[in-house]
């Protein structure tokens, strides 16, 4: 695309996204009032675990699937594509479902209402099953936003009618998952219209989980420990703690998942770009991803550091004003999740360095996971969210280092010029520079 065309639809699927807000600016302080901390919490640690199970039924297929779509030449070659995705996902899908069951019971918080972990379980599941990776990578963007919004709007009724009091927390999950059965159901239907029913088969699948246990490493060591932040509070600290978390996390992912959009249609871009041999169009594209990302990210570091003790009580009431100064070390980690999205999605997926992702994302795992047991004990949700700040600027510092040994580094808005005046300060520019800067 160029960058009148890619500027429409990034400003379409943004559009798209904000009706995700409008519905999280009704339903949380919602919530929040109605449910009380303890519910709230309850709900929030089943939303993570959800999120756990999402990811891992996933298991990397989703950038795969969005980088060889964009690669496919025929509706034969996509359906191909598609029968094979889906396949995987059924068969992960069990696997998935045994995790819920043991991670529901064995933590304190879900094991009391065990329905809600079932229900979320179910609800990862259905989540991981979705083709918005099919669509947006046959440049199709605007379909899936299309049908997100209507599963938010479904949920949004069902939500509003059934949600009455402390005592219906577990109508939460269970309207998120009729919403979403719904929207998997149109989903399906206007893919199998396009490229034909699914070929569900066994052959195949080995090969595909090997491709993507590289990005999948990366997400275990990233998006899955993140994701399960508020599951693990179950298991350190107390119920309020829980909640105040919850809560801050619940902003704070907001925030991140607003990253999420442009990638939906740079990723694709840049991977096409360089299967037709475009480098050139592939470096500006990544760096016009760089320079939205980087300004995004400094942006909500500055907005959440001012606006948070003002905004979480103002939504959520007085008892989560703990919250807001939770949400404030929160802030820090945003221009560290800017960089690291920027790289690992823009430059790493689309040039096909899934296993330099890997070792990249298990190493700042295991920094965020120590970080987490040592501080969410003595510190409660505080500790929590400083571990997912150490976690993410480890992250920065590891891809910061590697884009400099893979001479990646000049995809980076004004990193050249960076570069050389490092050369020139140990004397490592030649002669000839030297001559021609003077």
């Amino acid at each position: 695309m160029d960058k009148r065309a890619s500027a429409n639809v990034i400003a379409f699927v943004y559009g798209g996204y904000l009706m995700r807000y409008v519905y999280l600016i009704i339903v949380v302080p919602f919530y929040g009032r109605v449910l009380g901390v303890a519910e709230y919490g309850r709900v929030l640690a089943s939303m993570s675990l959800m999120n756990v199970i999402w990811m891992l039924v996933s298991y990397g297929f989703t950038f795969v699937g969005m980088r060889e779509v964009s690669k496919a030449h025929s509706a034969a070659e996509c359906n191909s594509i598609y029968s094979l995705h889906v396949s995987a996902r059924l068969i992960l899908g069990v696997i998935g479902a045994a995790i819920g069951v043991v991670a529901t019971m064995s933590s304190p918080v879900l094991s009391e209402r065990p329905l809600i972990g079932l229900l979320a379980t179910l609800l990862g599941i259905v989540s991981a099953l979705n083709l918005g990776w099919l669509f947006q990578g046959r440049q199709h963007f605007r379909t899936p936003i299309m049908i997100e919004v209507f599963g938010f709007a479904l949920s949004l009724v069902l939500v509003l009618s059934l949600v009455k009091g402390p005592g219906d927390a577990v109508w939460v999950l269970a309207s998120l998952l009729i919403s979403g059965i719904a929207s998997s159901l149109v989903a399906y239907g206007l893919a199998t219209r396009q490229l034909g029913w699914p070929r569900l088969k066994l052959s195949g699948v080995v090969p595909l989980v090997r491709s993507s246990t590289m990005l999948f490493c990366y997400s275990s060591g990233s998006v899955v420990l993140t994701a399960s932040s508020t599951y693990l509070m179950t298991l350190l600290s107390t119920p309020a703690q829980v909640g105040y978390f919850g809560a801050a996390e619940r902003f704070a992912t907001i925030g991140l998942s607003l990253m999420g959009p442009a990638s939906q249609v740079f990723i694709p871009t840049i991977s096409r770009q360089l299967a037709n041999g475009d480098k050139e169009g592939a470096r500006v594209t990544t760096r016009r991803g760089a320079f939205l990302l980087m300004g995004y990210g400094m942006l909500v570091l500055c907005g959440a550091l001012t606006l948070s003790p003002f905004v979480l009580p103002l939504i959520l009431g007085q008892a989560f004003e703990p919250s807001a100064h939770v949400l404030q070390v929160f802030a820090w980690m945003f221009p560290f999740a800017a960089f690291n999205e920027f790289v690992a999605f823009y430059v790493f997926v689309p040039r096909k360095k899934d296993r330099l992702l890997a070792v990249v994302g298990a190493l700042s795992g295991l920094a965020n996971l120590c970080a987490a047991l040592i501080l969410a004990p003595r510190y409660g949700a505080m500790g929590m969210a400083t571990a997912r700040v150490i976690g993410e600027s480890t992250l920065s510092v590891i891809l910061m280092g590697v884009l400099i040994r893979l001479e990646l580094v000049s995809l980076l808005p004004g990193a050249e010029r960076a570069m050389e005046r490092v050369r020139i300060a140990f004397g490592l520019h030649t002669q000839a520079q030297a001559g021609k800067e003077d």
